[in-house]
């Protein structure tokens, strides 16, 4: 089990790549389990970690927030788990560090230069949804959000906007072989899944129970 935690930054992802190295993705009940608790960070480095999770089939849940650049590292696990009113999403912005001020906001009005690095990434977040199989309706609602404003998403939207749930590709390829393994059916599996964010993302999250637990989710529901 991997935790980030606070601001995500470059460097986060060589780390994450050494960190997932070794994960076995065909290991019950997950290869590898990354537990978040960011109010977010550079966007580009928070896509490249989504990828490396991706490509390891990580499983994703939150503990506390996962807010702006961090909604990017919670979209690569394959499976997804974040309770009702902990993440946030809002438009891409560009900022700059300021001596004796720390981070502003850069305004696409500023200079053309500006708004054509905006511009590169509303489609590179497009793109990355896009690769992540996430519906094009997220998307929308992180470009209808000011950049400077958070929405709150409920757990209606967390569902909608595939942020809670199971990766498609991924549950076709596990629900058969990890139904047979539980004695359950492959949809009862892909409903299961999901639900070790609220059994087990309680308190301070201890990885040899978090994987005790989440194997008896699997297996009993409870």
């Amino acid at each position: 089990m991997i935790e980030i935690k606070g601001a995500i930054r470059p460097g986060l992802v060589p780390w994450l790549r050494q960190a997932l190295a070794r994960a076995d993705p065909d290991r019950y009940p997950a290869g590898a389990v990354i537990i978040l608790d960011s109010i977010g960070g550079d966007g580009l480095a928070a896509m490249e970690a989504g990828r490396v999770v991706r490509a390891a089939r990580a499983h994703t849940f939150v503990r506390g927030q996962c807010a702006s650049a961090c909604v990017f590292i919670l979209a690569g696990g394959v499976v997804r788990g974040a309770p009702e009113g902990a993440v946030a999403i809002h438009r891409p912005r560009l900022t700059k560090f300021v001596k004796g001020v720390g981070t502003v906001d850069v305004s696409a009005a500023s200079s053309p230069e500006a708004a054509q690095m905006l511009e590169a990434g509303d489609h590179r977040t497009e793109a990355f949804l896009r690769e992540m199989g996430l519906p094009a309706t997220l998307y929308t609602a992180m470009m209808a959000t000011p950049s400077d404003q958070s929405r709150w998403l409920s757990a209606a939207e967390l569902a909608g906007f595939g942020i809670s749930g199971i990766d498609p590709a991924y549950r076709d390829a596990r629900a058969p072989g990890a139904a047979a393994r539980y004695g359950i059916s492959p949809e009862e599996y892909a409903a299961r899944s999901p639900r070790a964010q609220e059994k087990c993302v309680t308190g301070k999250v201890v990885p040899q129970e978090f994987v005790r637990c989440y194997a008896r989710v699997l297996g009993t529901g409870e």
